[in-house]
């Protein structure tokens, strides 16, 4: 794979070209007479009350190829999850309506099993204790190590793919 531009990746046999925020195509040399695919980007949900934090984390979901959907707040992220399929969910420990430990129930009640990894500009290991009990996948500080979102969204999604594939996982009895 070689990237050509921020819309584009060369594939062998193929090139693949962004339609939209979610959506690309992959088109493959006609001599090897391959169609075209179209391929869905998995979705990341990114709730914070601060917009800063928001497009920081929106950038980390794009460098792990997810597509960011963005709420500023515990109720447009339960409108998210109503209409969107979700991967992982990043949070703020705090918005302006709520805590993360809301998102967490919305996230339950809606169904999808996806991880929530909670940021937190202030946490300490008491408040990680509690994120974990309240079934946050994991509770960092933020702003992050460079890499250790990254590796705690991969992480999650493989944990969530194991899950799905009945596979017993660390973690998997909460």
């Amino acid at each position: 794979m070689m990237q050509l531009d921020p819309n584009s990746v060369r594939y062998d046999g193929g090139e693949a070209r962004r339609i939209d925020e979610e959506r690309y195509e992959i088109a493959f040399d006609p001599r090897q007479r391959k169609k075209r695919v179209m391929l869905q980007v998995p979705n990341g949900l990114v709730v914070s009350s601060d917009d800063k934090v928001r497009r920081k984390l929106a950038q980390v979901l794009r460098q792990c190829a997810l597509a960011p959907v963005l709420a500023c707040t515990v109720a447009e992220s339960g409108m998210v999850l109503a209409g969107h399929e979700i991967s992982v969910v990043l949070c703020d420990d705090r918005m302006d309506d709520g805590k993360y430990e809301d998102i967490v129930k919305l996230v339950v009640r809606s169904g999808t099993k996806s991880p929530v990894i909670v940021v937190s500009r202030t946490g300490d290991w008491p408040e990680y204790l509690a994120a974990m009990c309240d079934g946050a996948f994991d509770y960092l500080a933020y702003p992050p190590i460079p890499g250790d979102l990254q590796e705690t969204i991969r992480n999650a999604l493989l944990e969530q793919q194991r899950h799905v594939n009945g596979q017993k996982t660390w973690g998997s009895n909460r």
